[in-house]
Formats: structure tokens, C-alpha cells, sequence
């Protein structure tokens, strides 16, 4: 009884102390400063409230922090709302826009609790996937005319730079992706100068120098790149095509690491240059009505995924929601494997095996791992862990200690967090033109009353051990009661795979249970594709 008298009082404290920090429009051309003053003042219960209207944020007050999204570049960002060690706020834009200049990082959400975000519209001043259109095309090279908003310089050297507000991207810096609008058509374009190991890169490239030939018009020749990914451009004239400015993704729109309770709604992402939404190490997220479209006269969204969740726990929820024309895929949940570099007595060298999950150790005492082999994905060894020790000189090293003896680990096996491995729900969304949505993990997933459209592969849900290392194995799948329309319209035959990479149909049945119930499709080329599946049921009546 005295205790809860105890608790009693103290909600009654803090109903009576929490207090709503309010800004309103009009009042400065960059509002960053105004906001980490707010933040660095917000207490359990406090909101963060914009009255109605426009918010620019630039670069300059931001919080310099150092972060290690996966899946993304890890570094220095310029923050503008750093949520670090908060419990129970809200910020609320009620209906605002809230428009991010240069560099920015909008979101970083470290170490907090009780989250909400809601109510305002993402956008950039600039956007980062700028249009073109093949006009020509030859044996020696092709000729573009960029969209009448872009701004680009070329040199001597055959160079092409673009500008967007301040900040530049040029090809010398590394590659620049191509996009095919209307199907899922990917390359890279290099001049002679660009930075970066071709023979890392996921698909082939055209190697050419840049000639300005008129107003908006560029001529590319190829200068006969040796390399075995060196390409004639795959894109017929008169398609739509993009370029991705923000091919190295630097920057994410809504950002969130070590958090629990993250409740994120109402938000609309109109353009964005790279992820919108990403959560990692995190215990229940729910995202509910988010509505990532494009502006009216833009082709794109987001330049990467639009909702991108790692190594999380407990509940992840996206429910009522509409996404998609994203270059990338609309929904990738998974967790990570990292690679055993030495196994002697309890400790384990590991190393991440990808450029953009440095930094990012899925680890924490307690949590419960499997080391399997690369190849037959056979369970090699079970453990805890005990420690985690991240290798300061090395951000893609770390070493963990754990509860047994695991010598006989060869190098090379492949270790996944087994505990963290959420429930998720998809529910109830409209998810249209994009390449996937991805899903693996232990925990049940229920994909249930979505609209689906436009895409290529609309569920790719596999154990992903080359190239982007995505664990793992999934238990229980269950698809239902969904309309697929415009199925594989942008690519692809299967509207379903299963599967685990590198093998083919006799694939090791390291997965569960698939169930197919009452799922209606148009424009169907294959329903699906299953290896590497114990138990696949299909109850839908078509």
C-alpha cells in the first residue's frame, strides 16, 4: 500500500511538472539553435510543440555526434534534434513542415525511452535524385538532358559535379548510381578519377568522361574502362532515369539506436536523400499512419529504404501507413553477421564484414548466439555473452567474450544475435513502387491487409550471408488476406522468395513455417519461389 502511494505521487509530480516548450514560425531562417536549446531543457512528460507553419534547419548549431547507422556510413553528422538519455517526451509539429538544409541529420534517437514523434512533414530544400533523360545513345557513349532544376559543372577531365545548395557531389568523389524509374535498372557511372573498388560494387558500371554540350544537355563517352563490370549504359532513350546523389547514404531522416518504446506517427517524408526511418538495437517500435510519397513533380521519395529496422527486440509495428517510389527497398528488417577472425578459449574476434556496418556490434551480456557455417548454414556452436570489447583502432572489429569454450571455430563462420530478433506486424499499409520488402529473424512476422503494388519482388524474406551479411534464419511467416496488384511490374517473376543465398534448390531447410491465406493478385507472373523452407502452407483461393 505504501508503495503504491509512493508511485502515485510521483506521476502526480510529474503531470504537475511537465511542461510544453513552444515554437512558432516566422521567428528565425534556421531553427536548429532554438531546438537543441529546447532539447537540452526537456524533461520526463515535457513536449516539444511547433505551432503550425514552415521550419528551416540548417546545418550551423547542430550537435556534432559521432554515430554508426548500419547499413549506412557511419561518422560525424550534424544533428538537429540529438534525443540522447531522454524518457517520456514528445515532439509534435502539429501539421508543420520541417525543411532540412546541407548536411543535416534530422533525427538521433540514443538511449531513450517513451519516445513520440508526430505530426510534421520531412523534406529538403534540395532534392537528391535528379532526372534525366536519354536522348541519345551510341557505340562510343550516349548523350543526357538533365531535368531544368539541376545544377552541374563539368571540367577538362571529363568530371561531372552537381550542386544542391551549398553542398557538392561530384564524380570524382566515388560512384553516382543510375536509376531506372519504371523498372528496377541499376548501374553506376565513373569518369576517370572516381573513387572506389570496382570489384566491391553490386552492380556494373559505365565508365565515361562528361562534356557540357549545351543548355541541360551532357555528352558521355566511354573511355574503355578494362575492368569486367564495365558497361554500355542498360537504359533505352526516352526512359525516365534518375541519378542518386546520395549514393554513400550519409545522412537518414529519422535515426534510432539503444531505444525502447519508440512511438513514431503521423509523419509524411517527401524527399529525402537517403533512409527515412531506422532502428537498431531498439525494443518496440511502432510506426503508424507515416505517408513516405514524393512531391508532386518529383519521381522519388527517399534515395535508399524507406523503413530499415536491425538487430531490434520485442514488437516492431508498421501499421495504416503508405510508402514507397523509393530507389531502395520500402521495408528491410534483419539482423546482422558478423565473421569469426580467431576463436581462442572463451574470446571471439569478429569482424563486420560490409563498409557501411562499421562501427555497429550487435552484442550485449546475456544476449544468446549461434555461429553457423558460411556455407551449409549448420549450427556450429550455441553461446552467451559475456563482454563486449570494441577494437578502437579497428571500427570493424570487436571482441567478444561469451560462457564456453569455442576454439574449434574455424575463421570465416558467421555469428547471429539470436536474441535480438523481434516480433514484427505489417498491417493494413499501402506499399507500392519499390524493389522489395525484406524480412528475416526469429521472431513472427504477420503481413496481413496491405495494399501492394508496383515492385519488383514484393516479399524477399532469405538468409542473406554474401555482400550486405543479413542474418538469418526466420520462423514463422504468415501472409494474409493482402491484394497484390501490378505484381513484378518493375521487374523480377515472383511475387514470393524464400530462400538462403548461394544455393539453390536443394538449399540446407534452415527455415520454419510460410502460410499464404486468402491473398488476392493481378498482373501475377509466378507466385512464388520456396528452397531452404520446412513447412510451406498455401490457403488462398486463387
Amino acid at each position: 500500500m505504501r508503495t503504491s502511494i509512493v508511485i502515485l505521487l510521483f506521476h502526480l509530480v510529474i503531470t504537475l511538472t511537465a511542461r510544453n516548450h513552444i515554437l512558432h514560425p516566422g521567428l528565425t531562417d534556421n531553427y536548429t539553435g532554438l531546438v537543441r536549446n529546447a532539447m537540452e531543457k526537456m524533461r520526463p512528460g515535457d513536449s516539444l510543440i511547433f505551432e503550425h507553419g514552415e521550419y528551416v534547419f540548417k546545418e550551423e548549431s547542430a550537435r556534432n555526434m559521432t554515430l554508426y547507422p548500419s547499413n549506412n556510413t557511419g561518422g560525424k553528422k550534424n544533428v538537429v534534434f540529438p534525443i540522447v538519455g531522454k524518457r517520456d517526451i514528445c515532439i509534435d509539429g502539429r501539421g508543420s513542415t520541417f525543411v532540412f538544409e546541407g548536411s543535416c541529420f534530422p533525427f538521433a534517437l540514443i538511449d531513450s525511452r517513451q519516445v513520440t514523434l508526430q505530426g510534421f512533414t520531412i523534406t529538403t530544400r534540395f532534392p537528391a535524385a535528379v532526372d534525366f533523360t536519354l536522348i541519345e545513345k551510341r557505340q562510343d557513349g550516349f548523350k543526357v538532358r538533365m531535368g531544368p532544376a539541376t545544377r552541374y559543372t563539368t571540367d577538362n577531365e571529363g568530371n561531372i559535379s552537381f550542386s544542391t545548395g551549398g553542398r557538392e557531389v561530384s564524380s570524382r568523389d566515388g560512384r553516382i548510381s543510375i536509376h531506372e524509374v519504371d523498372r528496377i535498372n541499376i548501374c553506376y557511372l565513373m569518369t576517370p578519377q572516381s573513387k572506389g573498388d570496382k570489384d566491391e560494387f553490386p552492380a556494373g558500371f559505365v565508365g565515361v568522361k562528361a562534356k557540357n554540350d549545351g543548355e541541360q544537355i551532357v555528352d558521355f563517352t566511354y573511355y574503355g574502362d578494362p575492368h569486367p563490370k564495365s558497361i554500355p549504359v542498360p537504359i533505352e532513350p526516352g526512359r525516365r532515369v534518375v541519378l542518386n546523389l546520395a549514393e554513400k547514404r550519409e545522412q537518414i531522416a529519422c535515426f534510432a539506436d539503444r531505444c525502447e518504446d519508440l512511438r513514431i506517427r503521423k509523419i509524411h517524408v517527401r524527399r529525402f536523400g537517403g533512409m527515412a526511418f531506422v532502428a537498431q538495437r531498439c525494443k518496440d517500435v511502432c510506426y503508424e499512419a507515416i505517408d513516405v510519397w514524393p512531391e508532386a513533380n518529383e519521381a522519388i521519395s527517399v534515395t535508399a529504404d524507406v523503413f530499415q529496422c536491425i538487430n531490434c527486440e520485442g514488437q516492431v509495428t508498421l501499421r495504416q501507413s503508405r510508402a514507397g517510389a523509393s530507389l531502395d527497398d520500402v521495408i528491410n528488417i534483419h539482423g546482422n553477421y558478423l565473421a569469426v577472425v580467431s576463436a581462442k578459449g572463451r574470446q571471439l574476434r569478429l569482424k563486420a564484414c560490409h563498409l557501411q556496418h562499421e562501427g555497429f556490434f550487435p552484442y550485449r551480456k546475456g544476449d544468446s548466439i549461434e555461429i553457423v557455417d558460411q556455407h551449409t548454414r549448420n549450427v556450429l556452436a550455441k553461446a552467451r555473452v559475456r563482454r563486449l570489447r570494441e577494437d578502437e583502432n579497428n571500427r570493424f572489429e570487436c571482441l567478444l567474450t561469451v560462457d564456453k569454450d569455442l576454439s574449434g571455430i574455424s575463421q570465416g563462420a558467421l555469428v547471429e544475435n539470436i536474441t535480438l530478433c523481434p516480433e514484427i506486424i505489417i498491417e493494413d499499409n499501402r506499399l507500392e513502387h519499390f524493389p522489395h520488402i525484406r524480412l528475416s529473424g526469429r521472431g513472427r512476422m504477420m503481413i496481413a491487409r496491405n495494399h501492394i503494388s508496383s515492385f519488383m519482388g514484393a516479399l524477399l524474406a532469405n538468409d542473406l550471408a554474401d555482400y550486405w551479411y543479413e542474418a538469418g534464419r526466420f520462423s514463422q511467416i504468415t501472409i494474409r488476406e493482402n491484394e497484390l496488384t501490378r505484381c513484378n511490374e518493375l521487374g523480377g517473376t515472383y511475387v514470393f522468395q524464400f530462400g538462403v543465398s548461394g544455393w539453390g534448390p536443394d538449399a540446407p531447410k534452415i527455415h520454419g513455417k510460410v502460410t499464404l491465406e486468402n491473398n488476392r493478385y493481378s498482373g501475377m507472373k509466378e507466385k512464388y519461389v520456396a528452397s531452404g523452407v520446412r513447412e510451406f502452407i498455401d490457403r488462398d483461393k486463387q
